[in-house]
């Protein structure tokens, strides 16, 4: 399927978002096919019974754990990478073997488009559906009961997803976003640093939920970062990016009006061009911003980024912790106690030490939030575990009874009350 729908897929994104062909393959199609490669070869391992060790009561059972498929699905997918977002979870799903009923974002209609006609092609239409709208058709979709609602996209909307989902105990994973910090230390590469950090926030043009969302670089590192952030952005996009088509656009004028305004809440040290007609903003450095703005109280999700140095990595850190808990929290460093402090006192889905998005490639690493960023995971094998009931058995011989009379009354017994407390305080080594 992904193969048959690429070429009207690649359209649809370069119609929806002005974006690369080559992006959208290594960001989009060639992830969800990795990821769907990746469950087809573990899946038999997945399902199989997961056999667990017992105690001195139970030496005699088998005990494990049997999967079976939570039920009906349904998943919200979002407009950024619309399949990624979308057939991710749906392979999971299948894996699992629960029926889903997927809705793609209508901010992305191309895009949606295009899943919609090739869903319906290849996908048995008893199990699975596509379901094309907006927010009427989300809130009908919510108002049914389902076994599993897994939803890619806002805080704001997650907590309306979450609530819908409360009225009938239905388990959620909501995959949502926040400000993602970056640390840049004195006692790193700052070259390699600095192109790291524009190519994780230049990719999709910045609308991307794990973008780095703003930076605290050391004092001393400060000015040479954003030089060479400077020359990166012309390494990769030329001198005006905005005649590269290696730059996406803005996905609708609101955003780009929300976005726009922020330009106003720091010192443009870099870009600040934009064209609304387009959609266009160019890659942007702002120094300055204030801590009450909403460049730095909101979540930017476009090509601007905020930059502010520090002396005493302590303050930083005791910064990120009074914010909501992020998506992903970034560190550039070759100190290793700094490293280490960051990841024992910064709560965040995910830690990226000197790179940037790359951790979204390893299919063992389960991918999610906490708190405002989000709850439940997913890629590889916790998708699979995500949409699937590990229904706990014990399964007894039923006879040599004479093991088992100890546990009946009567107890007046001493000798019997004494093993019975024996056992029940024994704890051997599982």
């Amino acid at each position: 399927m992904i193969k048959a729908m690429e070429k009207e897929y690649f359209e649809a994104v370069q119609k929806d978002m002005k974006k690369h062909p080559a992006e959208t393959n290594g960001t989009d199609l060639k992830f969800t096919e990795s990821d769907l490669g990746y469950a087809m070869k573990h899946l038999k391992g997945w399902m199989a019974d997961q056999y667990v060790k017992t105690d001195i009561v139970n030496k005699l059972d088998y005990a494990y754990q049997h999967a079976e498929p939570k039920g009906v699905i349904l998943v919200i997918g979002t407009w950024n990478y619309p399949l990624q977002c979308t057939m991710v979870p749906l392979i999971g799903a299948i894996c699992a073997g629960c029926c889903a009923v997927v809705k793609p974002s209508e901010v992305a209609p191309s895009s949606s488009a295009v899943m919609k006609k090739y869903f319906d092609l290849f996908l048995d239409p008893l199990c699975y559906r596509t379901v094309e709208g907006g927010v009427d058709t989300a809130k009908a979709l919510l108002t049914i009961t389902w076994d599993h609602i897994f939803f890619t996209g806002s805080v704001s909307v997650g907590k309306i997803v979450a609530k819908a989902a409360a009225e009938n105990l239905t388990p959620v994973t909501l995959e949502l976003g926040g400000k993602c910090p970056v640390i840049v230390d004195e006692n790193t590469n700052i070259d390699t640093a600095a192109k790291r950090i524009i190519w994780g926030k230049c990719v999709n043009a910045g609308q991307t939920c794990i973008a780095p969302d703003y930076v605290y670089c050391h004092k001393k590192q400060t000015s040479t970062l954003i030089e060479r952030m400077k020359n990166h952005i012309t390494d990769m996009y030329g001198e005006d990016p905005q005649q590269s088509d290696c730059f996406a656009r803005i996905i609708n004028k609101a955003h780009f009006n929300r976005l726009k305004s922020l330009l106003s809440d720091g010192t443009i040290a870099v870009g600040g061009t934009t064209d609304e007609d387009t959609h266009y903003i160019s890659p942007t450095i702002i120094t300055n911003p204030a801590l009450d703005s909403k460049l730095m109280t909101d979540e930017i999700f476009g090509p601007i980024l905020p930059i502010l140095e520090y002396e005493d990595v302590q303050s930083v850190l005791k910064y990120v912790r009074s914010k909501q808990k992020p998506l992903v929290c970034y560190v550039f460093s070759n100190n290793a106690k700094l490293i280490d402090q960051v990841k024992k006192r910064v709560s965040a889905g995910t830690l990226d030490v000197n790179d940037c998005l790359m951790h979204m490639m390893v299919p063992t690493l389960p991918f999610g939030g906490v708190g405002h960023s989000g709850m439940g995971k997913y890629h590889g094998k916790a998708t699979f575990d995500e949409f699937t009931h590990h229904k706990s058995v014990l399964h007894k011989p039923i006879g040599m009874e004479s093991v088992n009379n100890l546990r009946y009354p009567p107890y007046d017994a001493e000798w019997k009350q004494n093993l019975m407390y024996s056992l029940a305080y024994y704890k051997p080594s599982m």
